[in-house]
């Protein structure tokens, strides 16, 4: 399998925001329509037969019927309950206006379905195009994570965090399917196959997982522990940490990646459904 390399597809005009991952005839995660032609320029001339989502939020799948569109054959493997979102994203799409407000046509753009019949549905565990695969929630329910046990490369999706800079990584924690409990078990699946490196979507190659591992899971207690003492405390926690340790162009990446308003709002959301 041909080593990975990452498409970065300038998410809202930013660099090192959202990346695709090509290998081989694989594309992980593509990003959102309105930055295919970044996609396609990085493809340059190459065509991927499979898409594999991590998961179907519109900055990882939200070009997916585009490059149906352009490529009739292309198969999209998806988790099972992310699949309907893809072939009907109208709903999908509603809750992301929400998030998005008036930026979501700049930063999503149109989003196409997906032809029922490109769809193909990822099992737990199962082999996609020579990658193993695990459900691996937390994030989302319908998130996937998937590692080719000959290289050791590892694709985490967001399970693995918003990387800002060495040493600063960040768990986006929109609404409605948050859940740090299953978030940490997850990591522990994907610990287990003890990836040689991470491969980001947000952003780029970790050559150092278990520090990247270790990382992350302080992270999601730091948020929690913040997330308890409410919306507006976690939000301005949150800057304040970013800020001491990131110069401002940093800290206004991942409010353009993560958005910390609906970060809290996630994380508030399952605090107050574990509590009743």
């Amino acid at each position: 399998m041909e080593p990975a390399q990452i498409i970065d597809v300038r998410y809202g005009g930013r660099e090192r925001a959202v990346g695709a991952w090509l290998a081989g005839d694989a594309l992980i995660d593509c990003g959102p329509q309105a930055c295919t032609p970044e996609l396609l320029r990085g493809l340059a001339g190459r065509r991927p037969r499979r898409l594999l989502l991590t998961h179907i939020h519109f900055d990882h799948a939200g070009a997916a019927g585009e490059l149906v569109r352009r490529w009739p054959d292309l198969e999209v493997w998806v988790h099972p309950r992310g699949a309907r979102h893809l072939v009907d994203p109208a709903r999908l799409v509603a809750s992301a206006r929400r998030v998005y407000g008036a930026s979501f046509e700049r930063l999503v753009g149109d989003v196409i379905p997906v032809p029922a019949a490109n769809i193909k549905l990822i099992d737990d565990g199962a082999e996609v195009a020579g990658y193993r695969s695990a459900w691996t929630p937390g994030h989302a329910w319908h998130h996937v994570a998937f590692h080719d046990p000959g290289s050791g490369d590892c694709f985490p999706g967001d399970i693995a965090g918003v990387c800002l800079a060495p040493g600063i990584v960040i768990p986006p924690t929109p609404p409605p399917d948050i859940d740090l409990d299953a978030w940490r078990s997850s990591l522990g699946v994907v610990e287990r196959w003890q990836p040689a490196r991470l491969l980001l979507p947000h952003f780029g190659a970790v050559d150092d997982a278990a520090a990247h591992f270790a990382l992350i899971r302080e992270a999601l207690d730091r948020h929690e522990m913040w997330a308890r003492e409410g919306e507006e405390a976690f939000v301005a926690k949150l800057a304040s940490w970013l800020g001491e340790r990131l110069p401002p162009r940093g800290a206004d990446d991942y409010s353009s990646v993560a958005l910390a308003g609906p970060s809290a709002a996630g994380l508030s959301r399952w605090l107050a459904a574990a509590r009743s």
